[in-house]
């Protein structure tokens, strides 16, 4: 069974993941880019559309969920899973409404749920603007072949052992590296903006992200946890680098060999294929420079980061 997770974009100009397994239906994490794009994105990793059976909404901003995207979700029958509490914001959204008329529209709470597809969705409570979820999605567990699962953790300004606690054991783990906090505060936006991004209920720092990466560790297995995903990485507040450095100190500290990707918003980035049944993983992605791809200190942390650094969100 080869399960994929593929960024098809990350930042404050659009966010979508792919989860699919190989051959079968898959489902998008938040719809943040228009239908063109979104289109393109998915065509890049091998995607398409008319597999996707179904959205997981995080939040309602207008990065994480798309207006055109719901009239093309619409056509296509794809069914968006979103919280009761979404409601309020997207209501008056033409497209939601027309969803939610021919039963498009479910909801989830704080309890695990079946999607289309046979994953498994545990929604994890966030603290960000309005009812905000991160989750961990697992596949289904075939013959000879373990379910493969999924950590997703995004938008949110402060973290929790007991969010640590549901993203324990994950094979991929998907955590907010949103900014630096001195380039944050040295950045010219207002007060007010800063002060929220650094507040509980704003983006975790690189050093935010990585204290949730070590936690998560401690919790693991050793065979667990393959991949690292750097996710909503400020352009203007963080660079990759950092970022990375961050991701890198804290699985050096653990020992392990992890697989470090920054996210980016454009193109699609990184696009990982995990196979349990052969006990193998594999990773998809561009080809980082040379003296940005070696091997860290101790824990053996391999970053890879896409050649241009201009593309990262």
């Amino acid at each position: 069974m080869v399960f994929q997770f593929a960024v098809l974009g990350s930042g404050s100009r659009g966010n979508s993941s792919l989860v699919a397994e190989a051959g079968g239906q898959g489902l998008l994490i938040d719809a943040g880019l228009g239908p063109r794009a979104m289109d393109q994105r998915l065509r890049s990793v091998d995607g398409d559309l008319s597999r996707v059976s179904s959205v997981l909404l995080s939040h309602t901003h207008g990065d994480h969920l798309d207006s055109g995207m719901l009239q093309a979700m619409l056509r296509r029958g794809i069914a968006l899973y979103c919280h009761e509490g979404h409601r309020d914001e997207l209501d008056h959204d033409q497209g939601f409404q027309d969803m939610d008329r021919v039963g498009l529209v479910r909801h989830f709470d704080d309890r695990p749920f079946l999607a289309p597809g046979g994953f498994r969705i545990e929604p994890i409570p966030l603290k960000h603007g309005g009812p905000t979820f991160g989750f961990r999605v697992e596949s289904v567990p075939r013959r000879r072949a373990r379910a493969i699962s999924l950590g997703y953790l995004t938008d949110t300004g402060c973290w929790s052992d007991s969010m640590a606690d549901v993203l324990t054991d994950v094979d991929i783990l998907g955590v907010e590296f949103n900014h630096d906090v001195a380039m944050q505060r040295a950045s010219g936006r207002s007060h007010a903006l800063i002060a929220r991004n650094l507040g509980d209920h704003g983006h975790l720092s690189n050093r935010q992200g990585a204290d949730l990466l070590r936690s998560v560790l401690r919790r693991s297995g050793r065979d667990r946890v393959r991949h690292v995903v750097l996710l909503h990485l400020s352009q203007q507040c963080n660079r990759p680098e950092l970022a990375i450095h961050e991701a890198r100190e804290a699985v050096a500290e653990s020992g392990r060999r992890i697989l470090i990707h920054a996210a980016r918003q454009s193109p699609a980035h990184p696009n990982l294929h995990v196979d349990t049944s052969k006990k193998a993983a594999s990773a998809t992605a561009p080809a980082a420079p040379r003296h940005l791809g070696r091997r860290g200190p101790a824990g053996g942390a391999q970053a890879l980061l896409p050649g241009f650094f201009q593309d990262n969100p």
